[in-house]
């Protein structure tokens, strides 16, 4: 099984886009929310804080911290710059239309 389909399997079906997706309008105050310690570096761990803080919780929230860090990590350096946190919902949104599709919605 691809990790794709991992976090596809994982995601809520009832999980708010929406509400996420507003959550991240503001990418430089979630930036420095998750930067406690002011090192510049936005880890796999600090996205699960942010994700279980909207309700995904437990391995989804494992899961989809690693998958949305590999996506947003585009060149493997470990940094998750400010602006690709505007990307978030979109790659929650992507898993779950296609969540969605797999079963047959």
């Amino acid at each position: 099984m691809s990790f794709e389909q991992e976090a596809i399997n994982v995601i809520p079906s009832d999980i708010n886009i929406n509400n996420i997706s507003d959550g991240f309008n503001n990418p430089t105050q979630i930036y420095h929310m998750l930067d406690k310690n002011n090192d510049g570096r936005i880890t796999k761990e600090d996205l699960q804080l942010l994700l279980e803080q909207y309700g995904i919780n437990g391995m989804a929230a494992n899961i989809l911290s690693k998958y949305i860090f590999q996506q947003l990590d585009s060149n493997n350096n470990g940094i998750i710059e400010t602006s690709d946190l505007l990307n978030v919902g979109n790659i929650l949104w992507d898993l779950l239309q296609k969540k969605q599709t797999s079963v047959g919605y």
